[in-house]
């Protein structure tokens, strides 16, 4: 019968006690004199079974740590053909969860039980939100190329950055708002297109555009339309300022104040000044994505923007007008002049709009008020009148004369005579040495004290001929 010695095995018992609660456990020390047979060669094979279960135990340990560069292991143990089994799922496990993260979400795992069925499920799941994403930021992109196209000759960068920033987006459908329009257009315009050369035309237009554009856009206006020489422009659309009607006033201040530059530069060129009306109304319009599928644009409609047009029909040239509506818009501060009395379709009674010649907040921007001397002449100048009705010109002329005369006014005496704000073709009859037709358009802008003496009217168009002819008769009397 064999014989143990207890401390033997108690080491034994250890042993297997530390491979159980998980601690490191070092080789049994085996005696020199143990003899030769069933406890030394136990003892030895619980060696070989320690070093072997360390490689395993060390190998666990780094892959849990995520490193699966394991070296081989040199075991007989049939667990280690497992690990060696996970550590290849590991591996390839890894590879594509890499290719996953690189964006192929085409991905699938089929090794590794529930692990693999909950794999294949996130990927398809990425795979969808990928989708929608994709749905979602062409959809975007859509937007922003719309608002760049729409609104990125027409506003400030500034200005299309906020709308592409804007949270809730560009409402296309259309909405109702109040906006603040402003209006211009060139006094006899028209005419003096029909004087010049198509080039210088366009070259007069062009120089004319970009100083109005420039301010336009440092207020943060929106300019809507661009046809001809008539500029329309909104101020709270699509960028809903809370002081746009502060805005839309500053800005035709400056517009009106930049005219002395540019007709400066005009006539260096050797081409005619010209003068623009401004008018500035607030009211509620519907603004939104105009027109078809082939062709759109970010336009405004209402009731408002046709009366703006007919309060600047009653403009002349260097003048502001401004409705009663934005006068309460943009609150007090406002230097106001004259009172005109706007007459359109639709009205029981006028509409008192005022001439705006300034801001008490804003000196630098105040406008002269139109006062000018008008001197009687010697020997009135013969002419006949027409009515303007819009482009068209009555049919019948009626004499009248040129009784006074200032640089851009005079008094006109007729039997008949016209409304106040009528527009007027004037035909000298008097030899004055002009090559080109003696042909003045006016408006009328008041009644003389007197309504036999005749009426004040303010000049819109004249040829460059006549405009010296005039002014030498202005300047001998």
């Amino acid at each position: 019968m064999l014989t143990v010695a207890p401390e033997l095995l108690d080491r034994l018992t250890a042993v297997f006690h530390y491979l159980r609660i998980g601690k490191p456990v070092g080789p049994l020390d085996i005696p020199s004199d143990l003899p030769d047979n069933e406890l030394r060669q136990l003892m030895t094979y619980v060696n070989r079974f320690l070093v072997e279960y360390d490689a395993f135990a060390r190998a666990l340990a780094q892959m849990a740590l995520g490193d699966l560069d394991l070296k081989p292991l040199a075991s007989r143990m049939a667990v280690a053909q497992s690990l060696k089994t996970l550590q290849s799922n590991l591996r390839h496990l890894t590879w594509k969860t890499q290719q996953v993260a690189a964006g192929d979400l085409t991905q699938q795992v089929d090794f590794m039980g529930a692990f693999s069925q909950a794999f294949n499920s996130m990927t398809q799941q990425l795979k969808e939100s990928r989708e929608q994403l994709l749905a979602l930021n062409e959809q975007l992109e859509k937007r922003n190329r719309f608002i760049r196209e729409t609104f990125g000759r027409y506003t400030s960068d500034d200005i299309v950055q906020v709308l592409l920033d804007m949270p809730e987006g560009l409402k296309l459908g259309g909405e109702k708002r109040p906006v603040t329009i402003l209006m211009t257009d060139l006094r006899g315009f028209t005419a003096m297109v029909e004087r010049l050369e198509p080039t210088v035309v366009v070259a007069i237009l062009n120089h004319y555009l970009s100083v109005m554009i420039d301010i336009i856009q440092a207020e943060g206006g929106t300019i809507d339309e661009i046809i001809g020489d008539a500029i329309l422009v909104l101020f709270g659309a699509p960028v809903p300022w809370p002081d746009a009607p502060l805005r839309a006033v500053r800005t035709a201040l400056a517009m009106q104040q930049a005219m002395t530059a540019v007709n400066r530069h005009l006539l260096d060129q050797g081409w005619p000044a010209i003068a623009m009306g401004i008018a500035l109304h607030h009211g509620e319009v519907v603004v939104g994505n105009l027109g078809s599928r082939k062709r759109t644009k970010y336009g405004v409609v209402g009731r408002a923007v046709n009366l703006t047009a007919r309060i600047e029909s009653y403009t002349v040239g260097g003048q502001i007008l401004v409705s009663p509506a934005l006068a309460a818009a943009a609150g007090p501060g406002l230097i106001l002049g004259e009172e005109i009395a706007v007459s359109a379709k639709g009205m029981r009674q006028p509409l008192v709009c005022q001439e705006l010649l300034g801001h008490i907040d804003h000196p630098e921007l105040h406008l002269r008020p139109a006062d000018e001397d008008i001197t009687p002449l010697p020997s009135p100048l013969p002419c006949f009148c027409r009515r303007l009705d819009g482009k068209h010109l009555e049919d019948q002329a009626q004499p009248a004369q040129i009784t006074a005369l200032g640089k851009t006014r005079a008094c006109l005496t007729l039997p008949q005579p016209p409304e106040k704000h009528s527009n007027l073709l004037l035909t000298l009859t008097a030899d004055l040495g002009a090559p080109d037709a003696p042909e003045l358009y006016a408006k009328v802008v008041g009644q003389l004290e007197d309504p036999e003496a005749g009426c004040v009217v303010h000049f819109t168009s004249v040829s460059p001929t006549m405009t010296e002819i005039l002014q030498s008769l202005a300047v001998d009397n």
